[in-house]
């Protein structure tokens, strides 16, 4: 087994407003983690011990995002069934990309001296387990890349392994531990993103996870029978989500829903990282230990994020599942 040393999940604390940095990681860090192209950033920035000088920069590229919103404890007390909705998972991003083990000879001479457009594009790609990753793939490689572009409904599951759907099914089975009884919906909120941005461009994911996370009415096509069965509606979904070296970090978004006026009743996000194996090895056999990972991770922030909500629940519902999960490896 690998170890697994989760740090105190990250939330809301300071301004409302805006992001403060992750005071566990070092300044390096916190600036990849704060931009959107930070496989780009990191080819430009300065050895560590120089990025002093970028704190200005780091402030600019920090950002700012919604406010988060607890709802009233008596809206609360009312809610006795909830339907719980996954929203669309951005591709992962691996630094160092994936390439350099997987195509070893990108990293000989003559290749360094070649253009790398001349024999590398970046890609969505499936890898093994079904995890979408957004990298580099070699023209030479048989990397099944992944139909970003895909006709599907906006209701329909992506046949690839859907991190936000895993957590929709730990959020119910937290939930289902109290007075509430709550279920997993059929819906799948697809972002109403252009197919030429459905790239490897984490930026454009970054934008459209923002706006539906800064809506304070619900989007999501909800069925009207569902609707009319449940006191609330909980979407589900993910913001930053990488394995930096061998850190893997998680943000996970949470927004209650009013089903009869789609009026967001509450709103909060949590974050954590985990000190894990190398990516190589999270990834190696059809990335059975990164799916395990992010579902620990996940659960935990989940649990944090319902008790930012004031919403009963019980973690162990979700520790048994997990559990369950381990021993069907």
């Amino acid at each position: 087994m690998t170890r697994n040393n989760l740090t105190a999940p990250r939330n809301e604390k300071c301004q409302p407003l805006c992001e403060q940095p992750d005071v566990h990681t070092s300044f390096y860090q916190k600036l990849l983690n704060a931009t959107h192209n930070s496989h780009f950033l990191e080819k430009i920035l300065p050895p560590r011990k120089s990025c002093g000088v970028l704190l200005p920069v780091l402030l600019i590229l920090s950002g700012c995002t919604a406010a988060p919103v607890t709802p009233p404890s008596a809206k609360i007390n009312e809610m006795k069934k909830i339907l719980v909705a996954a929203v669309e998972s951005p591709p992962l991003e691996v630094i160092p990309d994936l390439i350099e083990n997987r195509y070893p000879v990108y990293n000989q001479f003559q290749y360094q001296a070649m253009p790398s457009h001349l024999y590398l594009e970046e890609k969505i790609y499936q890898h093994p387990g079904g995890v979408l990753i957004a990298g580099m793939v070699s023209k030479d490689e048989a990397v099944p890349a992944a139909d970003m572009q895909q006709t599907l409904p906006d209701s329909s599951l992506p046949d690839s392994w859907t991190p936000t759907h895993e957590l929709a099914q730990q959020a119910v089975a937290q939930l289902n531990g109290g007075r509430i009884k709550a279920r997993l919906s059929e819906q799948y909120y697809r972002f109403p993103m252009a197919s030429k941005d459905r790239n490897t461009n984490l930026g454009n994911w970054h934008d459209a996870i923002e706006q539906w996370y800064g809506q304070d009415v619900s989007s999501v096509d909800y069925r009207p029978s569902d609707l009319k069965q449940v006191d609330a509606l909980l979407e589900v979904g993910i913001g930053n989500y990488r394995i930096f070296n061998a850190q893997t970090s998680l943000q996970v978004l949470v927004k209650l829903i009013d089903p009869k006026t789609r009026q967001v009743l509450g709103r909060t996000r949590a974050r954590t990282f985990s000190a894990e194996d190398s990516p190589q090895t999270l990834l190696s056999q059809d990335a059975e230990k990164f799916k395990q990972l992010v579902n620990l991770m996940g659960t935990q922030l989940l649990t944090q994020a319902f008790g930012n909500l004031g919403l009963p629940h019980d973690a162990r519902g979700s520790q048994i599942q997990a559990a369950v999960d381990k021993t069907a490896l």
